[in-house]
């Protein structure tokens, strides 16, 4: 019995001294960009609106644990043909000091989101007149 306890008492000394390198090592956080775009046309015209968006995200290269969050809506209500467009600029850099000699990447997060929906009640035409 005491074979035993000296055996599993090694063996969990062991599994905790493995544990010691990845509960030391000092935390990397990346920087983050998150840019989101909805654009929704509520349209009576019988032409599909057109919906476009540009992300430009960037970092200097240099940046740890700092974020960049954008939101964006753009909104149409009408009889006519639409065009939305947007071209969103994003920069991060700087943040906590790299004490770790890792680098991370940017995390960059462009969400388009477009929504089109044709509407009869918006139409001067629907009805014949």
């Amino acid at each position: 019995m005491i074979k035993k306890v000296n055996l599993l008492s090694a063996a969990s000394l062991l599994s905790l001294l493995a544990l010691i390198p990845f509960l030391t090592t000092p935390k990397v956080n990346a920087c983050a960009t998150t840019d989101v775009l909805t654009q929704v046309a509520i349209r009576g015209s019988q032409q599909p609106a057109t919906q476009s968006g540009k992300f430009n995200q960037s970092s200097d290269g240099n940046c740890l644990g700092n974020s960049v969050t954008g939101t964006t809506t753009q909104l149409y209500v009408g009889a006519d043909p639409v065009e939305q467009t947007y071209e969103g600029n994003q920069f991060v850099g700087g943040g906590e000091f790299n004490q770790t000699g890792v680098s991370s990447p940017v995390i960059q997060t462009p969400v388009h989101v477009p929504v089109d929906v044709y509407s009869p009640a918006h139409d001067p035409n629907f009805f014949g007149f």
